[in-house]
């Protein structure tokens, strides 16, 4: 989708979930098997297939970027004033740092539905277990005809070198109500800012019967609501690392950082300054990221490195808005004593118990 007249907020990459049974709050695809994840290398990012053209930002976020009203000609050329620094991880001429831990956790994430294939961005959690956003494994209110066929994965990608192999997904999950379209957004636009756009994809051993973390290594999950979360000018904010492998305007094939500050917004939303595009869906936003240089302290904040707290889930079709959201890991509207991500591994390791070592 180009820029518009208008600034527009688009899902920057989707992926599905496939008919299977219902957990409490989260929905999981039937098993696909290795024989069903064949997806060839011409893939785009996944992108809903509706007009966009009108949606605009909360009345909240306007406020905290200091964009004009909606009635105001003047939005369609202001930028989102959030800063921010967007580069390639890797080296000129080399894929380091990219093969070393932390950044080999993340990779490029390809996705088929029906006839068409499309890329997104996830990273390891747990022993054999992603995490990505709802939208690239599942078209939000689609119900059980919404996900995804087939789903594999390329931990560190680089330049069409994929140096840990490529993994396939045994099945997915996302919240019911992200599958079944009752999730609470803000926009008008379906599946757009809204408070549940996870999932977790459950992966095959590889050829030799290995777990992907024992390979490639994994980050933790945020375990609370605040995490990392400081009023900081009169906002909640953060600071955020995030990867991923955009394509729009990006060859997709090499893995991009992302600094930025991330700040709350509703429901149940962080937002930062990027760079990045559709094909970034997924990929995380990282807290304490890189070698840990400080002794641990009682502080998890302090102490804990490569916590991921949320994962890309939308961005602006405008090209000098550089602000892209997700859904924040927490309680919220639908998720009200056990976080959304929390629930979600709940589901898939208790299916799954090989793919989980809850480390």
């Amino acid at each position: 989708m180009k820029p518009n007249s208008s600034i527009s907020i688009v899902a920057l990459a989707a992926a599905l979930v496939t008919p299977g049974w219902a957990h409490a709050n989260e929905v999981t695809s039937a098993d696909v098997g290795p024989e069903a994840a064949t997806i060839v290398e011409d893939t785009e990012e996944r992108r809903p297939g509706r007009d966009l053209t009108n949606v605009q930002l909360t009345e909240k976020l306007r406020s905290i970027l200091n964009v004009p009203s909606e009635d105001s000609a003047a939005e369609a050329f202001g930028d989102g004033g959030h800063p921010y620094t967007t580069a390639r991880a890797s080296s000129v001429g080399s894929s380091t740092p990219v093969s070393e831990y932390p950044w080999r956790a993340t990779g490029k994430l390809l996705m088929q539905f029906g006839a068409s294939n499309f890329v997104c961005t996830a990273s390891v959690i747990e022993l054999n277990l992603l995490v990505t956003a709802a939208h690239c494994v599942h078209e939000f209110g689609q119900g059980q005809d919404g996900f995804a066929d087939a789903v594999t994965f390329e931990p560190a990608r680089h330049e069409g070198d994929r140096p840990f192999g490529t993994w396939t997904g045994r099945t997915w999950y996302a919240p019911t109500v992200y599958v079944d379209g009752t999730d609470e957004c803000s926009v008008e636009a379906p599946g757009i800012v809204c408070e549940n756009d996870i999932a977790v994809v459950v992966l095959e051993p590889n050829e030799n019967g290995e777990k992907i973390a024992d390979v490639v290594g994994r980050y933790k999950v945020v375990e609370f609501d605040e995490f990392g979360y400081a009023f900081f000018l009169g906002q909640r904010a953060a600071h955020l690392t995030q990867l991923g492998y955009p394509s729009a305007d990006f060859d997709g094939d090499k893995m991009i950082r992302t600094d930025s500050v991330g700040i709350w917004d509703d429901p149940n939303n962080v937002v930062w300054g990027s760079g990045q595009t559709g094909g970034s869906s997924g990929g995380p936003q990282l807290q304490n990221f890189g070698a840990p240089t400080t002794a641990a302290t009682s502080d998890p904040t302090d102490g804990t490195p490569n916590i991921v707290s949320s994962v890309t889930s939308w961005g602006f079709t405008n090209d000098r808005v550089k602000v892209q959201g997700a859904s924040r890991f927490s309680t919220n509207t639908s998720f009200t004593t056990k976080s959304n991500i929390l629930a979600l591994i709940e589901a898939a390791c208790g299916d799954h118990p090989d793919a989980c070592d809850g480390s």
